[in-house]
């Protein structure tokens, strides 16, 4: 096990109070029970249910989270991950427009280069929807999100 990761207390204190974009791994973390991730992500969520912490999704991560599954055929369960994940309390799905595409390169606290185009995407989803942080363990988010906005599960 990790022992380098982020304590539930930390996350906590960087979480509570805000608006926070939520990266398809922290879902994945949630749904296919990752270790040692799992229970950060448990925590996030239940931080979200109990209205302590605003949570956002981009679409393209609903999108990533249910085809995971749908390759598998299981049909049922991507349309229960869906529902669940776009009926969960205090967190609002952000959709794909012409404004989200306006977000990306703009924020200086993106290096925007170092991202794929997908990860563009969500940020530019996050920003979008005016979020205070983003949570990701992306190693891609990690090198091109500015610290003081991202909070990482691993140190």
């Amino acid at each position: 096990m990790k022992s380098d990761i982020l304590s539930p207390s930390d996350l906590q204190s960087l979480v509570v109070g805000k608006k926070v974009l939520i990266d398809t791994n922290v879902i994945i973390y949630l749904t296919d029970r990752v270790q040692p991730y799992e229970e950060l992500s448990r925590l996030l969520f239940a931080l979200i249910e109990e209205g302590k912490v605003e949570g956002v999704l981009s679409v393209v991560s609903v999108a990533e989270v249910i085809y995971g599954p749908l390759k598998k055929g299981l049909v049922e369960i991507t349309s229960k991950i869906r529902e669940y994940l776009l009926n969960f309390p205090n967190i609002s799905c952000q959709m794909i427009d012409l404004e989200t595409l306006e977000q990306i390169g703009i924020d200086r606290r993106i290096n925007w280069p170092k991202l794929r185009t997908v990860d563009a995407l969500i940020i530019a989803s996050g920003l979008k929807a005016n979020v205070d942080k983003i949570v990701s363990n992306d190693l891609h988010f990690r090198k091109a999100v500015s610290k003081t906005f991202l909070v990482s599960f691993d140190l």
